[in-house]
């Protein structure tokens, strides 16, 4: 909690207490799809804490999309203190509204900001247009593991005591079968990958 007693905001958090997660969900995302060259793309990145740990562990040119200027300013001096400046881009643009050419991008990724996308097929059909014939999207709000999971939530509890009912509603099963609705008129195969650790809409497309 602030000095103001108010959230201490996103920035902290993610920089703060989800900072665990991004590693392990880095790692089994590629492990999973075997994709560690190309381009991939963080949408909804935030400080680009997801994009940063998938460029730590492979070859990939990282674009870290956000709508906001101050979230794209402070990707952009966080890869700098990863030693990641150029390796991890900051572009400042919507997810309905990609500005990317089509089958460019190898792998996308995306933890948390699909909640906040107002018209989920459009969002859909930008990232299969965009995804490269042999590449995966993962899109959800996964913690990595369970015990991860326990442990974030212990500690965003102690700063905000309705964040259980918020995450609740995120994750309800209105918002899930919306999201993987909008996943399946891509065209794309489409899977929901769901477990203790959280759940991700995976996108594959055939080459």
């Amino acid at each position: 909690m602030s000095e103001e007693g108010k959230s201490p905001g996103f920035p902290y958090i993610a920089e703060n207490i989800f900072a665990p997660i991004y590693p392990v969900i880095a790692a089994h995302i590629v492990e999973e799809s075997g994709i560690k060259q190309g381009i991939c793309l963080d949408l909804g990145c935030g400080i680009a804490s997801q994009g940063i740990a998938v460029a730590e562990i492979t070859d990939m040119q990282v674009y870290g999309v956000d709508f906001s200027t101050e979230m794209c300013r402070l990707s952009k001096d966080k890869a700098h203190r990863h030693c990641l400046s150029g390796k991890v881009v900051p572009i400042q643009a919507d997810v309905h509204m990609l500005p990317f050419r089509n089958n460019c991008a190898d792998l996308i990724v995306s933890r948390g900001s699909v909640f906040f996308w107002k018209d989920l097929p459009v969002a859909f059909t930008e990232i299969s247009r965009v995804l490269a014939p042999g590449g995966q999207a993962w899109i959800g709000g996964g913690f990595g593991t369970k015990g991860l999971r326990t442990q974030i939530s212990e500690k965003m509890v102690e700063i905000d005591p309705e964040w259980h009912t918020g995450s609740k509603e995120r994750l309800s099963p209105e918002n899930l079968q919306a999201m993987q609705e909008a996943g399946k008129q891509t065209d794309i195969p489409c899977h929901v990958a769901q477990d203790d650790s959280g759940f991700w809409v995976v996108l594959s497309k055939r080459c």
